[in-house]
């Protein structure tokens, strides 16, 4: 199911770095959080997305 979300973000233009997945427990608080900065970090260095029109 991921490499269907990630070829239909590829379709419509949209950087695959946008897209991340993470399996974490629920006792992994303190992880979830560190993804959750880490990847909040990278989306705001990508700036902006640009999409292009689907046809």
């Amino acid at each position: 199911m991921f490499n269907l979300t990630r070829d239909l973000i590829n379709i419509l233009g949209i950087e695959t770095e946008r897209v991340r997945l993470e399996w974490i427990s629920s006792a992994e608080g303190t992880r979830f959080a560190e993804v959750a900065r880490e990847f909040t970090e990278e989306i705001r260095s990508l700036g902006s997305a640009s999409m292009k029109q689907a046809a």
